[in-house]
């Protein structure tokens, strides 16, 4: 995946790896280099709205370049999102029946089935992304990418489980894609800021409730417990999206 993916990617301008040479027979390939610079390394610094705007520009142009070939990924259907939750229920709420979380589960699961679909990075935030110049992004770890929703990449990078970011700072982000989406993407109907805000937090949910089961699991099997200080940021997501929906996400509350 990662050598399909990533050639595809660079014939359509996006900045990935350049692999040089690959054999994948004996599991080795041979890639340009973006250096060492994160994203996350320098959104302290004065460029911080410079590269957010920079990032959600690459999120566009994934969406808008590889619409067609996002046709031909993986699906982020039902099962796989019951699937990735089913790693919180395992490695937070053991005791918890299966067919009881699914079933309290049920309404997010359908509300997300309802968003358009596009090219989905699936793991687009500050440690996927470096800075190899000052104007450029480079994108790495996309070899899990597939065909999902139109919110889920934006709410990756907005929401990061690795950095702290204003409420209405994210909610003024997300309505300016939404606009560009709109303007750019067919398929996107005109829509209220707040139902496409919804389709933001509804995404965010499943893929932070997914995120601190993965960090509990890296704790207790693998006996990385440095992930754990990130659980705290990732929960009060969770909890800023069930506050905000409290009718529809009963069942989870």
């Amino acid at each position: 995946p990662f050598v399909r993916i990533g050639t595809h990617m660079q014939e359509h301008d996006i900045n990935v790896p350049k692999i040089i040479t690959h054999d994948l027979k004996r599991g080795f390939m041979v890639l340009s280099d973006f250096g060492d610079v994160h994203f996350q390394d320098l959104l302290e610094g004065p460029k911080r709205d410079e590269l957010y705007d920079l990032a959600i520009s690459e999120i566009l142009s994934l969406q808008y370049e590889l619409s067609n070939f996002a046709e031909t990924l993986p699906s982020f259907d039902r099962e796989w999102q019951k699937k990735e939750l089913d790693i919180f229920r395992e490695w937070c709420l053991p005791g918890l029946e299966q067919t009881v979380c699914e079933e309290a589960l049920e309404p997010l699961f359908e509300a997300i089935d309802s968003i358009p679909r596009s090219f989905m990075h699936r793991d687009f935030h500050c440690r996927n992304l470096l800075i190899p110049s000052s104007d450029s992004i480079g994108v790495i770890d996309f070899q899990g990418a597939m065909l999902g929703p139109v919110t889920y990449d934006l709410v990756s990078l907005l929401r990061d489980c690795y950095v702290e970011n204003d409420e209405d700072w994210i909610t003024e982000e997300v309505s300016s894609f939404q606009q560009a989406l709109e303007q750019s993407k067919e398929g996107i109907p005109e829509m209220s800021d707040e139902d496409f805000l919804r389709w933001f937090d509804f995404t965010g949910l499943q893929r932070h409730l997914k995120c601190i089961g993965i960090f509990h699991r890296l704790k207790i099997r693998d006996g990385k417990e440095s992930y754990l200080k990130d659980v705290p940021r990732v929960k009060k997501y969770v909890e800023t999206v069930l506050e905000r929906y409290p009718e529809e996400l009963s069942g989870i509350q």
